[in-house]
């Protein structure tokens, strides 16, 4: 009960916020805005989708040995390889 009479406080008191004194944004300033996982990428978390997919014994065996989370494991090498691949293209895609 504490904690939704907190939230409610707080939906309370942005509810009292005067937008109007909001400036918009300039052309310049709309330029240089960044999607929010790349100013705080610790708040980021991509949508998970499950799939079915083959992949080598040994790889999958190389996986599991590390123990419990071998899935998130192999998650974070396959981001970790697109991330690589993307980061080119993301430079040249700014100039």
């Amino acid at each position: 009960m504490k904690k939704l009479k907190k939230t409610i406080e707080y939906r309370e008191a942005d509810a009292e916020q005067d937008l109007i004194e909001i400036p918009e944004l300039t052309p310049e300033e709309a330029i240089n805005l960044r999607p929010a996982r790349e100013v705080v990428p610790w708040l980021y978390r991509p949508i998970k989708k499950r799939i079915s997919i083959f992949i080598d014994a040994d790889i999958l065996e190389h996986f599991k040995s590390l123990g419990k989370g071998y899935q998130t494991k192999i998650n974070q090498v396959l981001r970790r390889e697109m991330l690589k691949e993307a980061a080119p293209m993301y430079k040249k895609m700014k100039k």
